[in-house]
């Protein structure tokens, strides 16, 4: 095995040769392609060198790999990417190229924060390659595209950045975003250096969640794990004694795992807009990964969830009889305002804060989105041949028929 790098006092490794085979694979998939690997592809490598990817991953954390919900029984679906953080790539490392161009990154974006004009309000600072044509410290011979692209793609879920856009594996081509909290990393000079500060900065709470082990059981395995928010609704008293009290009605609500990984740590420092914005990113994530389709926003909710003249790609209804043809449409249209309504004011339009509890209940529709999404992801898994599917898309069409009132056949 090739020497590794020196990791930093407190990041995480594999707690096995499994986990460890892993992080390899992915990584040597990433290094060919400049393209994470997607499920199928490393759970059937796993598979030729006689390892299990469940057995695998519970000798890993979120700290170090994407794309894998904590709980395992819900294992991600075959054309889901998977992907190694900054922690998980430096377990794969052999030399700090890559890890050097990123810390270069953030002293970039670091001095670039102060000065930034938006050009309209509540625009965030963008780091592009075209503002690392040198970077202090560092052998230009690293500042090919293919290190600053590995670097980028490194970069854009550590908490010094605020997301990114633009990434097109073909061009090599990048863009990430960042606001004031990129500054506490301006003088990083080392890998031990920035762990030390993220684990300022994420806080206890998060990084104790982040080294949980994946496992198999119920979500979560400890309540503080997800954001719990409590919002207007229903409490457990009975109707009648919410009728004679003054107390204003309340409902708890736990948030789907994959709304709360991306959404916990921006609320809990009240960053809500910023919270509200990833999980509806993330379900426009979800909806692409499970179509394949790489449109965006409205267009791409119309595609997925659009049932004229066929069945959709999509399925997030739960009616079966006449009620059936209404419920999609429904959905389809929620899926389209949650884009329209409340993700792209948060991605494009002016920084407006949230005010808390509206946040609480825009995360809660966002959770309820996601797990209308787990009925799709459901009914994938559950379908054993092309054959099955096709009898099962057939069926469809001849509900949506009945529910028209259309008993007419060919």
């Amino acid at each position: 095995m090739d020497a590794r790098i020196a990791l930093p006092e407190g990041m995480p490794r594999p707690t096995g040769d499994g986990g460890q085979a892993l992080l390899d694979k992915i990584w040597s998939h990433f290094r060919v392609f400049r393209l994470w690997p997607t499920f199928d592809q490393i759970d059937r490598g796993l598979a030729v060198d006689g390892l299990v990817f469940e057995e695998a991953v519970q000798q890993l954390c979120p700290a170090l790999l994407r794309g894998v919900s904590s709980d395992i029984t819900h294992l991600p679906q075959g054309a889901q990417e998977l992907e190694l953080t900054l922690a998980g790539a430096a377990n794969t490392m052999a030399d700090e190229s890559v890890i050097s161009v990123f810390l270069g990154m953030v002293r970039t974006a670091a001095t670039i924060e102060p000065h930034y004009h938006p050009r309209e309000p509540g625009q965030l600072p963008e780091l592009l390659p075209s503002d690392l044509r040198s970077l202090d410290g560092i052998d230009g011979g690293l500042l090919t595209n293919e290190i600053m692209y590995a670097a980028a793609s490194l970069g854009r879920h550590e908490p010094c950045f605020r997301g990114s856009s633009g990434f097109r594996h073909m061009e090599k081509a990048w863009m990430l975003h960042f606001d004031r909290g990129i500054r506490p990393f301006a003088r990083v000079r080392s890998l031990d250096d920035y762990w030390r500060i993220r684990g300022r900065v994420v806080g206890p709470e998060r990084a104790e969640a982040e080294r949980r082990p994946f496992h198999q059981g119920p979500y979560p395995p400890q309540p503080t794990a997800v954001v719990v928010p409590t919002f207007v609704g229903m409490t457990q008293k009975t109707h009648a004694a919410a009728r004679d009290s003054s107390e204003p009605m309340s409902v708890t609500c736990t948030l789907h795992p994959l709304i709360a990984q991306v959404a916990e740590e921006r609320y809990r420092r009240g960053a809500y807009n910023d919270a509200v914005r990833s999980a509806f990113q993330a379900v426009e994530h979800r909806v692409s990964t499970l179509t394949g389709d790489n449109q965006v926003g409205e267009r791409l909710m119309g595609a997925a969830f659009n049932n004229k003249p066929n069945p959709p790609k999509i399925t997030a209804t739960r009616s079966t009889g006449g009620s059936l043809e209404s419920e999609q449409n429904g959905m389809q249209f929620l899926f389209k305002g949650a884009m329209l309504a409340l993700r792209n004011p948060r991605s494009h339009g002016p920084d407006e804060k949230d005010d808390r509890d509206e946040a609480d209940e825009m995360l809660a529709f966002a959770s309820f989105l996601m797990r209308r999404l787990d009925i799709e992801d459901k009914r994938r898994r559950t379908s054993p041949s092309a054959a099955e599917m096709a009898k099962m898309a057939a069926e469809y069409g001849r509900k949506m028929n009945a529910a028209r009132g259309d008993t007419a056949g060919p």
